[in-house]
């Protein structure tokens, strides 16, 4: 059996579609049921030890990248980022030259029996035998949370990619149902395949996480932390009402900490925040590099991701298994993921997210219960599940 994926998710390290892409790759070019793993990028291909070479040096590759970036200027880049993508027809054009690029290639692989795994929604055209994970609907429930043009191109092409697929991955079962009320499709057809976590996020020593803490002046447990892009999607404005909500004195001891870049739509975010910031009650990061990013996890003492629709919610994940307690929402995939091992809460509710905050903030020994609900609930999902249950689906067709 012979798999070929995409690997231009990869191209944006660090979002959750690139996570899954990589990681899923490096659980699968081991399986010996795998008779060759390969990725193509434009007319490149990479398979066998050049594959496994190029993904072990992925993490080191990421991290210089974010250095390189940080030290030029983020807040620009974002900036060239969300105009590019705004640009009518952008979208379309990208996805016509990739596949003109890719085409010669992915013929290659038709005629050579390869399953064709597209990690990003819609595939390029491929004429043999073809899985795609469609990780969430939220262009059609909330359209408003993207740009116009993402949400014409995948309304453009996300019913007939589904129609053509043999199989269907989703990463919850929240999704699966979300597919099964919006398009003409088989249930057999849909498979759930529940991500994983890294093994790097795990519980750290407060000696361990000293330099990231001092770089940022930050003290140990004594902090909030929200991690994500800012845009709409991610709460974050009914995040920040809740948290200046909170007494001025819990403010004080505990700052909140917003880890990521800038996100589409978010001036006004940007504004509120930066009114905060003068406060000395929001402490901004932009992009860290992945190594002060888990130092961050494991020091924070709350871990706030009130989302307001996830199709999994990896940092969920992300913040058990690196044993801070997480308050999160109580709607779409997220309770599926948390499994009551975080505070949830209604993410409509700035009320409910300030008193969550409070409840863990205030209480030690609650925060104890969840951290250990946390690190106990992890260790349900593995990349190593995740590669086993997806090679399942290749047996089907294989």
């Amino acid at each position: 059996m012979k798999i070929l994926l995409n690997l231009h998710p990869l191209a944006r390290a660090g979002a959750g579609i690139a996570v899954y892409t990589q990681r899923l790759l490096m659980e699968l070019v081991h399986f010996r049921d795998l008779d060759e793993v390969a990725g193509f990028l434009g007319t490149r291909v990479l398979s066998g030890d050049e594959l496994r070479l190029w993904l072990s040096g992925f993490d080191n590759q990421t991290e210089k990248r974010v250095k390189e970036g940080v030290k030029s200027s983020p807040l620009m880049i974002d900036a060239v980022r969300r105009a590019a993508r705004s640009i009518p027809g952008m979208y379309e054009l990208r996805y016509q030259l990739r596949n003109i690029a890719s085409q010669f290639a992915l013929n290659k692989f038709a005629q050579a029996g390869f399953i064709y795994h597209e990690p990003n929604y819609i595939p390029t055209r491929y004429s043999g035998k073809q899985v795609i994970a469609v990780h969430d609907l939220s262009h059609i429930r909330y359209p408003d949370f993207h740009p116009a043009e993402r949400v014409a191109f995948l309304n453009r092409h996300l019913k007939r990619a589904i129609g053509l697929a043999d199989f269907v991955l989703t990463d919850s079962v929240f999704v699966k149902d979300e597919i099964l009320d919006v398009f003409p499709v088989s249930g057999e057809k849909i498979v759930v395949t529940h991500l994983g976590v890294d093994e790097a996020f795990h519980p750290r020593p407060e000696v361990e996480t000293l330099n990231t803490l001092r770089q940022f002046n930050l003290s140990y447990r004594g902090f909030v932390l929200s991690v994500g892009t800012l845009e709409p999607r991610k709460n974050l404005e009914r995040l920040l009402n809740a948290y200046g909500a909170l007494p001025e004195g819990v403010r004080r001891d505990y700052p909140l900490v917003l880890a990521g870049g800038g996100g589409w739509n978010d001036s006004d975010l940007q504004r509120q925040i930066q009114q905060m910031e003068r406060r000395g009650e929001v402490i901004r990061t932009g992009y860290l590099p992945r190594s002060q990013l888990l130092d961050l996890y494991a020091s924070a003492a709350v871990f706030a991701y009130p989302s307001i629709y996830e199709g999994f919610g990896l940092p969920v994940l992300e913040g058990f298994a690196s044993g801070t307690p997480v308050l999160t929402s109580n709607v779409t995939s997220m309770p599926e993921v948390s499994g009551g091992a975080a505070l949830e809460v209604n993410p409509l509710s700035v009320d409910e997210i300030r008193h969550g905050l409070f409840s863990l903030l205030d209480d030690s020994s609650l925060r104890s219960r969840y951290m250990q609900l946390g690190l106990e609930r992890v260790q349900a999902f593995t990349w190593a599940k995740c590669a086993e249950q997806t090679m399942a689906v290749y047996k089907q067709l294989g």
